[in-house]
Parts: C-alpha cells; structure tokens; sequence
C-alpha cells in the first residue's frame, strides 16, 4: 500500500503594515490640518465625526489599492493577501460613516457630501491609470483632500460662505506648498521652473485681491505657507533635506492653522 506525502504549503509572507499605509507624506497633513482645524471650530456632532473618520479611512485605502492592483510592483501584489481584505474594510467604514452622515446631515451637508464622493471617486480613477504623482495628479489630490472640511464645518453649524471661504484658504495653502515641492525636484533635475513661478505668483496675487480688493479676512492665514513657498521656490535646498523641508512646511500649516481657527472664531462672537 503506497502513501503519498504531502509536504506543508510555503506561507505566502505578507508586506508589513506599515507598508500599507500612503507614502505620500504630504497628503497626511493637507488632509489631518484642515480636519482638525474645522474639529476645533465647529459644535460637536455625531456627523462630524462620522465625516471626519469616513475621510480618514477613504484615504488610508489609498495604498492598499496601489497595491492590489500592482502599482506598487509585481512582488508587493503577489506578497500582500492581505491589501484586498484591508482595501474592503477600509471602503466598508468609509461607506458606513458617510452614509450615516449624509442621513443626519442637512441639505448643504448632503451636497458637500456628494462633492466630497465625487472627489474620492476621481482620485481613485487617477491612482488607477497611474496619474496621481503627475502634477495636475497631485494639485487634484489637494483639492480631494482637502474638501472634507467643507461638510464638517457644515455639519458643526459653520455658516456655507465662511465654511466656503475656509475651503478656499487651504486650497490657496496647500497649492502653493505642493507646487513648492514640485519646484525643487524640479532644480534638482535641472528642468526649467518657470511653470511654478507663474503659478506661486498667481496664488500670491489671488491673496492679495482676496484680501485688499474681496475684504475677506481668511486666504491672508497663508501667509506662513505662501512665505515658506517662495524661499524653498528661489532657494532649493539639496534633495537630502526634502525630508526636513516637508516637516517645515508642516510646521507652516499649523501657523496658517491657528490663524485661521482665530480668525473664524472671531467672526462667529
């Protein structure tokens, strides 16, 4: 009588965690700033928090799409069984607390809502096709990050026009950093940067209007942000420094950030 031995499978080694969570690590900071900054303004809610944790997720399942689908190479799709299940999780929570926002939200609420699915749907199809590191790809991403704060604020009885206005200031923010960044890797390259010179002056010059022209108190809270812009834009640091250079503008963001929460805080006494 014959046996046939069977020897144990070979597990399939997972990609840790941590590598399943976005790289970009600028996108952390143009989607936590303004969330916190709407959370510290707005009256609490059970569907601004259910807002601010459906943007969270939705951006954490970021990466494990990259995955799945192979844009983060062959050997990370065939090694991370797990991306799939995370990717379906991620989604579920997304869909869960959106949802439950958009029933205990109000009409302005709902269609920011709609805004901000529209956006998620959009970056997702950009990372797909591979697009998102491109630079319409990343100012894209700036305006999908960034528009959770525009439900949340709504949701926490910020009126529309100053919750617009908010939505209008990071833009502002966040376009003029991203476009900074792209600037020195750009230098670094030796490609030609007069693209980002023309588009930081005309950010500059919208705050500007805004501000002396529009009378609107909010898009000057840039002025940390656009500052930092323009040093970094006529003077790149070497590429090892980009590290140190991202926790500055960081830094930036918080200074805008304060400013703004003081400023919309005003307005509402």
């Amino acid at each position: 009588m014959s046996a046939v031995t069977m020897s144990p499978a070979t597990p399939t080694p997972s990609v840790p965690a941590t590598q399943l969570k976005p790289k970009e690590h600028g996108a952390y900071a143009i989607l936590a700033i303004p969330i916190l900054t709407a959370l510290s303004v707005c009256s609490p809610s059970v569907a601004s928090a259910c807002i601010a944790v459906a943007s969270i997720t939705g951006f954490l399942a970021h990466e494990p799409l990259l995955v799945a689908i192979g844009h983060r190479g062959a050997r990370a799709q065939r090694t991370s069984p797990a991306a799939t299940k995370r990717l379906a999780l991620l989604l579920a929570i997304t869909i869960a607390c959106g949802s439950t926002a958009l029933l205990l939200g109000d009409t302005k609420v709902r269609f920011a809502l709609a805004a901000c699915a529209a956006m998620a749907i959009v970056s997702f199809s950009v990372a797909i096709a591979g697009k998102h590191r491109t630079m319409a790809g990343q100012l894209l991403g700036v305006v999908g990050l960034s528009i959770p704060c525009l439900p949340l604020l709504l949701a926490g009885g910020i009126e529309l026009p100053v919750s617009m206005k908010v939505w209008g200031t990071w833009l502002i923010g966040f376009m003029s950093t991203t476009i900074a960044v792209r600037s020195v890797i750009a230098s670094q390259k030796r490609q030609s940067r007069m693209f980002h010179i023309m588009m930081l002056s005309f950010l500059t010059l919208a705050v500007l209007l805004a501000t002396v022209v529009g009378k609107l108190d909010l898009p000057i809270a840039t002025t940390p942000m656009l500052a930092m812009s323009w040093i970094l834009l006529w003077s790149p640091p070497p590429a090892k420094y980009l590290k140190r250079v991202g926790w500055t503008l960081v830094a930036g963001t918080f200074a805008t950030a304060v400013w703004m929460a003081i400023a919309i805080s005003s307005s509402l006494r």
